[in-house]
C-alpha cells in the first residue's frame, strides 16, 4: 500500500511539471488535423468568419501563462508553414492571434502571481494556527493530568517539558531525532509506555535500526502492517483502526512525527502498554507530546543559522524568522522587525511593562532586561511600512495618554528592519549591539 502511494505521488508529481508542455503542443496540433479533416481546403479557417483555431493558444495562455501560449501559436505556424506550401503567411490572422494570446498570457500571469501570494499567505496562517493549536491542546492536556496526577506524582508535566526543552538546548550533536532515548522515557513516564522504539524518518525511508528503546523486547519489524498504515496516512493509528481488524501486526500504536509544515522526522512505534491505559486520552496524550518534540526539534534545526549569530535569541522567534523570509522569497510578502529601545530611567519598568502588554497576538516578541536599556523586539508578521507607522503611532499614543510624555521624554526609540533585505539579520545584530553603548538617561530628564 505504501508502495502504491509513493507511486501516485511521483505520478502527479510528473504531471504537474510536463502536462501543461504536452497540452500546449498537443492541443493545436490535435485542432490542426481536426480542421484538415472538416476542411482539407482551409485546415486554419483563414477564411471564416472568425479564426477558431486560435481559440486553443487562447485557453492555453489563460491557463498556463504566457510562455506555453506562444508554444501553442508556434505549432499553428510551423504547421501553416508546413501544410501552406506554395501559400503566403497571412500576416494579420498571425498577427492577430499572437497579440490576443500574449494579451491572455499576461493576464494569465497576473493573476496566477495574485493567487500565488494568496496561497502562501493563507499556507503561512494555516501553519501558526495549526502550532497555536497544539500549544492550547497541550496545555488543556497539561492541566486535566496535572489535577489528576498531582497526589501520586510529584512531577508535573509542565516541569518534564521544561527537561526535555532544557535536554534540546544543551544538544549540540548530529541527527535528525536529539535526546530520543530521553524523550522516549519521558513518554513512558507519563503514557504509560512499557515497550516502544523511535525510528528516524530520512531521505523518504524509514532507517529499519531504530535510535531509541524501552523495554526488553528489541525485535521490531519496519514492515509491520499497523507501521505501514501510519505513514501512508500520516497519523496516529492503533489496532482498533477499522482498516486493520484483520492485519496481522505486533504493534499497538503507531505514529508519524510530523512537525507544523508537514515534514516527518521519525516514527514512534508502541509494541506493549497496560490494557487500561490504551484510551483515547492516553491516545490524545501520545499524539500531542510527539507534535511537541517533532516541533522543538525541527525549530532547532531550522533556525541553527539565527540562533548562532545571536545566541541569545529564542529559538521559536528565530524559527519564525526564518519562516517568514521564505514566505517572503516564495511570494513577496513582506514582514518586518521593530527594535524598540527603554533607556534608563525611573518609570523605565512602568513603561516597558506597558508597551509589552500591548504587543499583538499574531506578532513575536524577543524581550532583553538584562542591560540598563531594555529592548523589546517585536517580529510582525505579513506587516507593510503602514502597518508598522500604525504600531508605532499606537505605542506613542499609549506613553502620551499613560505617563503624559513623548516618546524621547520616555527614553523610548525605535528601528524598522525589513526581512525582505538579505542583511537583515546582520543589522539586527548591530542595533542590539549598539544598545549596549547606550547611556541612560540624567535624572533630572527622567523626572520630567
Amino acid at each position: 500500500m505504501l508502495k502504491l502511494a509513493n507511486w501516485q505521488a511521483h505520478l502527479t508529481q510528473a504531471r504537474l511539471h510536463g502536462w501543461h508542455w504536452a497540452e500546449a503542443l498537443g492541443m493545436p496540433a490535435a485542432a490542426l488535423a481536426l480542421g484538415h479533416w472538416v476542411s482539407p481546403g482551409d485546415p486554419f479557417g483563414v477564411g471564416a468568419p472568425f479564426p477558431w483555431l486560435w481559440l486553443i493558444p487562447l485557453l492555453v495562455a489563460l491557463r498556463y501563462g504566457m510562455l506555453p501560449g506562444l508554444s501553442a501559436a508556434a505549432v499553428l505556424l510551423l504547421g501553416w508553414l508546413l501544410l501552406a506550401h506554395d501559400q503566403p503567411v497571412p500576416a494579420a490572422y498571425f498577427i492577430g492571434g499572437l497579440i490576443m494570446t500574449m494579451i491572455a498570457g499576461e493576464y494569465s500571469g497576473i493573476w496566477r502571481t495574485r493567487v500565488r501570494r494568496v496561497e502562501e499567505l493563507n499556507r503561512y496562517i494555516d501553519e501558526r494556527l495549526d502550532r497555536l493549536a497544539r500549544q492550547h491542546h497541550l496545555l488543556r492536556l497539561s492541566h486535566e493530568r496535572l489535577e489528576q496526577n498531582l497526589i501520586s506524582r510529584p512531577v508535573t508535566l509542565r516541569d518534564a517539558l521544561a527537561r526535555l526543552r532544557e535536554l534540546l538546548d544543551a544538544h549540540h550533536g548530529q541527527g535528525n531525532l536529539p535526546v530520543a532515548q530521553s524523550f522516549l522515557d519521558f513518554m513512558a513516564q507519563f503514557c504509560q509506555l512499557e515497550s516502544a522504539a523511535l525510528f528516524e524518518w530520512h531521505n523518504g525511508e524509514l532507517v529499519h535500526d531504530p535510535v531509541a528503546l524501552i523495554g526488553s523486547d528489541d525485535n521490531y519489524d519496519c514492515k509491520d502492517a499497523l507501521l505501514v498504515y501510519a505513514i501512508s496516512r500520516r497519523t496516529l493509528c492503533h489496532v482498533q483502526t477499522d482498516a486493520l481488524q484483520t492485519a496481522d501486526t505486533e504493534l499497538l500504536v503507531a505514529l508519524p512525527l510530523r512537525n507544523s509544515i508537514g515534514a516527518q522526522i521519525g516514527v514512534l512505534a508502541i509494541k506493549r502498554m497496560p490494557f487500561f491505559a490504551l484510551n483515547d486520552d492516553t491516545l490524545q496524550m501520545i499524539s500531542v507530546l510527539s507534535a511537541y518534540y517533532a516541533e522543538q526539534v525541527s525549530v532547532r534545526e531550522l533556525a541553527a543559522p539565527l540562533l548562532e549569530a545571536l545566541p541569545d535569541c529564542p529559538a521559536s522567534f528565530a524559527y519564525e524568522v526564518f519562516n517568514l523570509q521564505r514566505v517572503q522569497r516564495e511570494s513577496g510578502l513582506t514582514s518586518s522587525i521593530v527594535v524598540q529601545f527603554f533607556r534608563h530611567s525611573a518609570q523605565q519598568h512602568d513603561i516597558f511593562n506597558a508597551v509589552l502588554r500591548a504587543q499583538r497576538g499574531l506578532d513575536q516578541t524577543w524581550v532583553l532586561q538584562d542591560r540598563p536599556t531594555r529592548a523589546l523586539i517585536t517580529l510582525m508578521p505579513l506587516s507593510t511600512a503602514r502597518v508598522i507607522e500604525g504600531y508605532v503611532a499606537r505605542i506613542e499614543t499609549l506613553l502620551q495618554e499613560r505617563f503624559g510624555k513623548a516618546p524621547l521624554q520616555a527614553g523610548f526609540s525605535y528601528h524598522c528592519v525589513e526581512l525582505t533585505k538579505a542583511d537583515a539579520w546582520i543589522q539586527l545584530q548591530g542595533l542590539l549591539r549598539e544598545n549596549r553603548a547606550l547611556e541612560p538617561l540624567k535624572p533630572e530628564k527622567a523626572e520630567a
